[in-house]
């Protein structure tokens, strides 16, 4: 019995049973039985069976009599990663595949399954999806690219002419970048400490943004229990610096949680001033207060707070960043899950990040900043709320902005970054100044 293989199995029918899939992968790669080698087949066969899902059941449920959604979970868990490793793991002999797949029926108490599950692999292995004939254009997408119809009309709706480009970037592997701690350390001593560490690395187009070309353990890079940085994707830490920080402005991050924009306002004060996260969910507020003390950032404080209500407890603000809910579109890549995510509610999703940058209106000082951002590249979500905000505030006016970034589209200083052009997530930008 492969345990690694096993393992991968359990944790996918965790994730079945509600659970989320970076969770349910960090518990797996806590296993002190498996080897680095391991955690990172895992990773990959794990990952990639979840991002695969709906092409995999396609080509099972073509040799299968039964709708597989009445078959045991178990069953279809071991089916869906043979077939993952048989089409998209070369490194995986296709015997061997099969083998283990028959192998671990038996560890399932599914003895009497293995004969099926041997059949149907063999059969689903030479399959051709591009030689299928589906009854409309939206399902031959969603079958090919693994991908609820909701988030694929989208996309035809918004950019007709890079539908196949935009959704085949969102198999890519996500950039790891960090964002250094230049409160504690300059890009160029961390980058000296990576050298000394043969840990490699490639600049970005932003200051004190790098992408490590490190697979482990996050912990295990040199300066991390230092506080010297913290991971944080580089469109995200574009969007605070857009924000134009000066030292000892006072900074109102409306929907801070996990915390990465907050760390970077501290870091853009270089601990002057004061950063207010907050966040309607108090357990993830700590997850802002414990990365603030590993990172020595002193200027932020938590606040418990939903973003849409009004407070009369937070004061005024020159910078407000109001990087709302949304679908996340943007980073289906780093999170697989987000791909069978239904659309249904998108439209009461943009009206709750209207509100909440409406609300953000009465924490600003005069001749303040909001920075409106988003992880999807849903126009609804992003150009929509920003030009039924302006229509409604004639008080604000769009501020110019000077993004490095290359391959970006900057409508009227709206600014999307789309995956398959920028090799960035997928984001988007407004900067709002109040002008009286």
């Amino acid at each position: 019995m492969d345990l690694t293989r096993k393992l991968v199995i359990d944790c996918l029918l965790k994730v079945e049973s509600s659970g989320f899939s970076n969770l349910v992968l960090s518990s797996l790669l806590n296993n002190d039985k498996l080897t680095n080698q391991d955690k990172a087949f895992a990773t990959k066969l794990f990952y990639g069976t979840i991002e695969r899902k709906i092409t995999l059941n396609y080509i099972l449920q073509k040799n299968l009599s039964k709708p597989i959604h009445k078959m045991d979970k178990e069953i279809v868990a071991i089916l869906q990663t043979g077939l993952y490793q048989l089409l998209y793991m070369q490194s995986v002999p296709n015997y061997a595949a099969i083998n283990q797949a028959v192998g671990l029926c038996p560890v399932f108490k599914k003895t009497s399954a293995k004969g099926l599950v041997n059949a149907v692999l063999r059969k689903s292995q030479n399959f051709d999806i591009n030689k299928e004939n589906f009854k409309d254009k939206i399902t031959e997408l969603s079958v090919k690219y693994s991908i609820n119809k909701d988030i694929i009309e989208i996309i035809k709706r918004d950019y007709p002419s890079m539908i196949e480009e935009i959704l085949s970037s969102m198999f890519d592997t996500p950039k790891f970048t960090v964002k250094i701690n230049t409160t504690k350390i300059s890009q160029l001593e961390f980058e000296k400490l990576l050298d000394e560490e043969n840990i490699q690395y490639n600049k970005m187009p932003l200051e004190n943004c790098l992408e490590i070309l490190y697979r482990g353990n996050i912990t295990d890079i040199v300066g991390f229990k230092e506080g010297y940085f913290y991971v944080q994707g580089i469109t995200s830490q574009y969007a605070v610096k857009s924000a134009d920080i000066k030292e000892n402005d006072n900074v109102l991050d409306l929907c801070a949680a996990p915390g990465g924009k907050s760390f970077a306002c501290a870091i853009e004060l270089n601990n002057t001033g004061s950063v207010t996260s907050c966040d309607p969910n108090k357990s993830r507020l700590k997850l802002i207060s414990d990365g603030a003390l590993r990172l020595g950032l002193t200027n932020i404080n938590t606040v418990q707070n939903s973003g849409e209500v009004y407070n009369s407890n937070l004061k005024k603000y020159n910078v407000i960043i109001c990087d709302v809910p949304c679908s996340g579109i943007g980073i289906i890549p780093k999170k697989p899950d987000l791909r069978y995510k239904s659309m249904e509610k998108v439209e009461e999703l943009a009206q709750l990040q209207y509100e909440i940058l409406s609300t953000a209106v009465n924490y600003l000082e005069d001749n303040g900043t909001i920075v409106y951002s988003t992880c999807t590249i849903n126009k609804q979500e992003n150009e929509q709320v920003i030009e039924k905000f302006l229509k409604q505030n004639s008080n604000f006016k769009l501020k110019k902005q000077h993004c490095s970034i290359n391959n970006i589209i900057n409508v009227d200083e709206k600014i999307t970054f789309l995956s398959h052009l920028t090799g960035f997530d997928g984001f988007f930008v407004a900067v709002l100044e109040k002008v009286w």
